[in-house]
């Protein structure tokens, strides 16, 4: 059986909705302010609720990412939680370590909202464990589709393998969550590593707390803190363009047809990449409009109760006027 790894944060941070004012004394210029202090202190709990509850200085694109950056920043001072794992026979060790160090520290930013442990069985293998990993996974459950690894064609879900990739896939078999990931014998792309880790680590965390009530929201969170924190991902741009190519035509669509899509929760049909590049519009608006701690318990009631309740419960805000906004944002910009 797993044992589920917890730790104390620094402090102890209340989860409860509303949003309050940037805090004092902290924003993503306080680099200047920490230059004379080698060993900057953790943040103390009335600053840590005040970062994650208050929302960008500026209400624009920069703004949203210093905001986040900060965030990021501030959260490199906490101790990371252990995570369980288990390694593949010819893994390298050494660059399984690298894995769980990367991850780890993407990870951090989540402790803020209450993340202690992961609730993940993860397994990182090389690109020669494909036997030793369906007999692994079925060890574990008879079930576990091993189809998720494709040695006819050498994928990993929809990664081509090689010596020198970083890929990774997660799954879901009876109520248990499941992470896969291959580190090649010949990984060197650590730049690789920064960004993957970075989008995975979103799905880490949202294993835990819920992936939201709409078919965008786990993807499209997990590609905006991969656009808006890792310099090696892909851009804004050329997530804009993968949404402007889709062959739903999503793009070309007028402003009342998005807003009845993301009214019945149908946007992704079709097309699955929609579910990244326009959820990353759609966090783009969240979090440009809620606080760090509001989007958290809105995915987290979402997850389990429905969008329309948790919208009402912890934005206040009509379900329908909500939607208006979101699909006006992503009409606009995705033209």
């Amino acid at each position: 059986m797993r044992t589920r790894f917890t730790v104390s944060l620094v402090v102890f941070v209340a989860l409860l909705a509303g949003c309050s004012q940037a805090p004092e004394g902290y924003s993503s210029d306080s680099e200047t302010n920490q230059q004379s202090q080698p060993s900057p202190a953790p943040l103390t709990e009335a600053q840590i609720n005040q970062l994650i509850r208050s929302l960008p200085e500026q209400k624009t694109r920069d703004g949203l990412r210093a905001h986040y950056t900060a965030i990021e920043k501030a959260a490199r001072l906490l101790e990371p939680f252990e995570i369980e794992h288990t390694a593949g026979p010819t893994a390298v060790p050494s660059k399984v370590e690298s894995v769980v160090e990367m991850f780890s520290d993407k990870l951090k930013m989540y402790q803020f909202l209450g993340l202690v442990g992961l609730d993940q069985d993860w397994v990182i293998a090389s690109e020669k464990d494909y036997a030793w990993w369906v007999d692994y996974r079925l060890s574990q459950d008879p079930g576990f589709d091993v189809s998720l690894w494709n040695p006819e064609i050498n994928e990993l879900g929809h990664c081509r393998l090689s010596a020198e990739v970083f890929c990774g896939a997660g799954s879901a078999f009876n109520g248990k969550n499941y992470q896969d990931n291959v580190v090649g014998t010949e990984f060197k792309e650590l730049s690789r590593l920064d960004y993957v880790s970075r989008h995975e680590a979103a799905h880490f965390y949202q294993a835990v707390f819920g992936y939201g009530g709409r078919c965008w929201m786990a993807e499209g969170q997990a590609t905006f803190f991969e656009t808006y924190l890792e310099s090696t991902s892909r851009s804004r741009s050329d997530v804009l363009a993968r949404l402007k190519a889709s062959p739903t035509g999503i793009a070309q669509a007028s402003e009342e047809e998005v807003l009845n899509l993301l009214t019945n929760d149908q946007i992704c049909q079709s097309d699955s990449d929609i579910a990244y590049d326009l959820g990353m519009l759609g966090y783009e608006y969240l979090y440009l409009n809620f606080s760090f701690l509001d989007v958290h318990n809105l995915q987290v009631q979402s997850s389990t109760e429905g969008w329309d309740k948790a919208v009402v419960d912890v934005l206040g805000k009509d379900p329908q006027e909500l939607n208006v906004a979101l699909a006006s944002y992503i009409y606009t910009e995705s033209k």
